[in-house]
């Protein structure tokens, strides 16, 4: 089939839809308590369908319940086309969304799944779109210490304040808060109030209730949702973020003070230098007004040369090493103990039993994941994490090779000298580790 012409308005789309955002972020600054009566036909506007459609197809996700993906739409419908009955079903106020199908994933370290809901392509389009509109009117409110799924914000950052605040600003306990099924419980009527404080335009609200009451399909059975919103939905970081910047706001205005709340998402811990279960009767109180609860098992106040996780990372607080000369202790980090297991795992189970491949494509394909592992967690303090790390990768390759070619020497010789480093098996340790022999 011939790929389809782009046409003109798709071209310097990203120039014109970023010009849009500017201009509403600049309005919302002018008046951070001004609500926006007129938005929705920017929605549907072919510019942002368009960009919207991009960063959807981008994320390489899977189909809705519809079976559709991204390559279908290309080839068998037309991006134009597909786009274009989107507008008109946006713009004449007939476009319904599709529940989303519900799949379940591993959480890391865990033997737990996690709850997805995948809408369809076109809903997926259509809260993209969504999102461009109102993302830059409500990033102008959230606070500084929210880092979750805003753009310039990144888990590098929220990981950077928790240690400069634990090294110089003298914060010695830690309330480290896990919020029980946050996604699922959220209430809807106050999500949609919270919205409308910033927004006024109906049929913006009336298309983002709409989504959040399109319920799911789980094994072809329609489950409507009286709270929550789905996760995997390309609208709901947003969503969350907008419901809980209301709790960063009454701690901001009203929390315990002298101490210091860094979030990200639904993830979040209060740094404070004393009283840490007050603290906590404080967090519990502002979450209930949300119809939030925090999850008791593992929600705890801990202090900060205990050590704590948050966000892979593993922060602990300790004297420093004698040739420091400026600090007599410091908050050191480094992968969480679940990280490192699971990163194990998921190179045992990449090489596996896959002796059709030669071992340079194995290395192939675990480069992306030691390349991937090793850029989240480089800055910390776990190179010698990192130096065992590397041990085991070039143990699991050994035992392949072994195995491969039924090896009576343990497949060490092998790998002897620098042939790995030949064949560009990625360092974690950024350092030459071979066997002898």
């Amino acid at each position: 089939m011939q790929t389809e012409v782009v046409p003109y308005v798709a071209r310097n789309l990203l120039e014109t839809v970023e010009r849009l955002q500017q201009t509403l972020s600049d309005a919302a600054k002018a008046s951070l308590d001004r609500r926006f009566g007129a938005l929705f036909d920017k929605v549907y506007r072919k510019d942002v369908l368009w960009q919207a459609w991009r960063l959807v197809r981008a994320n390489h996700g899977g189909p809705g319940i519809d079976g559709q993906t991204c390559k279908y739409i290309e080839n068998e419908i037309g991006v134009s086309v597909f786009l274009g009955e989107l507008r008109d079903e946006l713009r004449a106020g007939t476009y319904r969304p599709q529940p989303v199908k519900r799949c379940w994933i591993d959480k890391s370290g865990t033997t737990d799944k996690r709850p997805l809901g995948i809408p369809v392509v076109r809903d997926r389009v259509a809260q993209t779109a969504m999102k461009l509109v109102l993302e830059p009117i409500f990033e102008t409110n959230f606070d500084q210490d929210s880092y979750g799924f805003r753009p310039g914000k990144s888990a590098h950052q929220a990981i950077s304040e928790i240690q400069r605040s634990l090294t110089f600003q003298g914060y010695r306990e830690v309330v480290d808060i896990d919020l029980k099924s946050y996604f699922d419980t959220i209430d809807h009527s106050i999500l949609l109030n919270l919205v409308g404080r910033r927004v006024s335009d109906p049929r913006v609200l009336r298309l983002i209730r709409m989504w959040l009451k399109a319920g799911v399909m789980d094994e072809g059975t329609l489950r409507k949702q009286l709270t929550g919103t789905p996760q995997g939905g390309c609208i709901s970081p947003l969503l969350s973020n907008v419901y809980l910047h209301s709790f960063d706001k009454m701690w901001r205005l009203y929390g315990v003070r002298g101490t210091k709340l860094i979030r990200y998402a639904d993830d979040m811990v209060v740094l404070c230098r004393g009283g840490g279960r007050h603290v906590l009767r404080k967090v519990r109180e502002f979450l209930s007004r949300l119809r939030l609860t925090v999850n008791e098992e593992k929600t705890r106040v801990v202090r900060a040369t205990e050590g704590f996780d948050f966000l892979g990372m593993t922060f602990r607080y300790q004297k420093t090493s004698p040739a420091a000369t400026k600090l007599t202790h410091c908050c050191y980090r480094w992968p969480r103990r679940k990280a490192v297991e699971s990163f194990k795992e998921k190179i045992r189970s990449v090489i596996g039993r896959r002796y059709s491949l030669s071992l340079q494509e194995v290395i192939r394909v675990i480069n992306p994941i030691l390349r991937g592992w090793h850029n989240y967690f480089k800055r910390s303090n776990g190179q010698p994490i990192f130096r065992c790390l590397d041990r085991f990768v070039l143990n699991r390759l050994r035992i392949f090779v072994k195995r491969k070619f039924s090896d009576e020497n343990r497949g060490s010789r092998r790998l002897a000298g620098d042939r790995l480093d030949r064949l560009g098996l990625y360092r974690l340790s950024h350092t030459r580790i071979s066997w002898s022999g």
